[in-house]
């Protein structure tokens, strides 16, 4: 856990002084070390709140009506629960004592219980122990990303098209970008079952944190490529694509498109374009919600706990709730090490947190190669009025790097020549090499209960497009509940 460098504590004062009677604005500090209190929930006497980010700043909307009826709550593993009534809140640091308390054999030695048997009554009785059903989850969600090309070269061996001559891809290599980095931010509310795969996503405001001009120099490329191929490739054909013995057919439609002439109105196209960013969001963060597979923890370090050595290693309470601690380490061969955090009343995991410790995966076969490097993840569940538990926050971060170096053949069939139907071949030997990076970040804020008929008649209305913004604006999300940004993002600019 780093500490928060006390100029950038003095810069947040500074800048929270003024904002807006609605919102408070803080850092969560150890009252001993003076270190951020990371990943801290901050919620109102209903439950409803927001979680602080790594450096343990936070945002807290609230309105103006309750600001004499309601309280504000800090909570955190390890520390005591603090709340203070709304209107007495002035300062813009948070003070939360240490509520550590020794590995108490007491209260271990009454239930008689190991790690193994821990972790074995974890998977235990997940519907009665997590919300399953159909909800609605307000929910915030962050999507960092970076990627970088060490290497981008064609080397032409054959070409019947002259527009793809090696004068061509050199120069249009040149123009892609060695580096690029973004950030998406999307709020809305999720709908849906854990039980079931049908699932709807309503956003409300989006931002984009991103390069235009780099976006802009793809696109170009792409319509480049497309302008070439329409006027060489015959709306017959087919395209074989072959690298050594592996190789794919791709029809012409799917390269070339419709050409057809563009009918679509200006507000046809946007709505095709809301309706498109809406679906992409959905798909990530589904997959991110996967947590539960046939009412099972869907984690692969208790699926794979067998391989894993666990041990108590504290006990603490998370507000009223006693919690153990359990670490865990490869026994063998397994990738990674962590914590978990365990309800000891319920056995309920409330939290886990990992990172690997070693490659993850690594492989290369002819020119081909796959190095998986980083992959860290933190979930924190938070109790309902029902007892149960649902998500509260989701981190999980990759990056790695993929190569090819191969030999690569595409040529143009027609459907409607007989015998010899080759019409057009391009060879040439393609290197490259790439970094990725991706981190999600995931915060829901409240989870209420949904009938499946209301989900069945809730109408899935796509009506948002993400602003694109060229340098972080801390205008952008006032008076909204989100996960304040880190100082990466904060500083982030894109160059003129």
């Amino acid at each position: 856990m780093k500490k928060v460098p006390s100029i950038l504590v003095s810069i947040f004062l500074l800048v929270s002084s003024s904002i807006k009677a609605q919102e408070f604005n803080a850092v969560i500090l150890d009252s001993l070390t003076l270190e951020p209190v990371t990943f801290a929930s901050i919620y109102f006497k209903k439950g409803k709140g927001v979680i602080a980010n790594e450096e343990g700043f936070f945002r807290m909307p609230y309105d103006s009506t309750s600001l004499k009826t309601d309280s504000l709550f800090f909570s955190s593993m390890g520390y005591k629960t603090i709340g203070f009534p709304l209107e007495q809140l002035k300062d813009s640091v948070v003070y939360l004592p240490s509520q550590s308390i020794a590995l108490n054999t007491i209260v271990l030695s009454n239930k008689n219980i190991e790690a193994d048997e821990i972790v074995k009554a974890i998977k235990k009785n997940i519907s009665d122990k997590y919300e399953l059903d159909y909800t609605q989850k307000k929910m915030f969600f962050r999507e960092s990303g970076s990627q970088k090309f060490d290497q981008l070269n064609v080397t032409i061996k054959k070409s019947s098209i002259p527009e793809f001559n090696q004068a061509f891809w050199d120069s249009t290599l040149r123009m892609v970008p060695k580096y690029n980095e973004w950030y998406t931010e999307v709020l809305g509310s999720w709908y849906g079952s854990m039980r079931d795969k049908k699932h709807k996503l309503i956003l409300e405001k989006a931002l984009e944190l991103e390069d235009k001009k780099t976006t802009a120099v793809f696109e170009n490329i792409e319509k480049l490529f497309d302008t070439i191929l329409k006027e060489n490739v015959k709306t017959n054909s087919y395209l074989k694509v072959r690298t050594g013995l592996l190789g794919t057919k791709i029809e012409a439609d799917e390269v070339i498109g419709n050409t057809e002439k563009d009918t679509l109105t200006t507000h046809q196209k946007d709505s095709i374009k809301k309706v498109n960013f809406s679906n992409w969001r959905k798909r990530v963060l589904t997959s991110q919600f996967r947590l539960f597979e046939d009412e099972k923890l869907n984690l692969s370090i208790l699926k794979k706990a067998s391989k894993y050595l666990f041990e108590i290693t504290d006990f603490t309470y998370m507000g009223a709730t006693p919690v153990y601690i359990l670490s865990f380490s490869p026994k063998g061969n397994a990738d990674y090490q962590g914590k978990l955090f365990v309800d000891a009343d319920q056995m309920a995991l409330i939290r886990i947190e990992y990172k690997n410790i070693k490659i993850i995966r690594d492989f290369s076969l002819l020119g081909l190669s796959f190095k998986l490097s980083l992959r860290e993840v933190v979930l924190q569940f938070k109790k309902m009025e029902s007892e149960k538990y649902t998500l509260e926050y989701m981190e999980y971060a990759s990056r790695f790097d993929s190569g090819v170096d191969r030999p690569i053949v595409i040529t143009e069939k027609n459907k409607k020549v007989k015998g010899r139907n080759k019409q057009n071949q391009l060879k040439m030997d393609l290197k490259m090499t790439n970094e990725q990076y991706n981190k999600y970040q995931i915060v829901v804020f409240e989870t209420l209960p949904l009938t499946q008929k209301e989900f069945e008649d809730l109408e899935e209305t796509a009506r948002v497009l993400p602003v694109n913004l060229t340098q972080y604006d801390p205008s952008f999300w006032e008076g909204y509940s989100i996960i304040e940004p880190n100082t990466a993002i904060k500083a982030f600019r894109v160059k003129k």
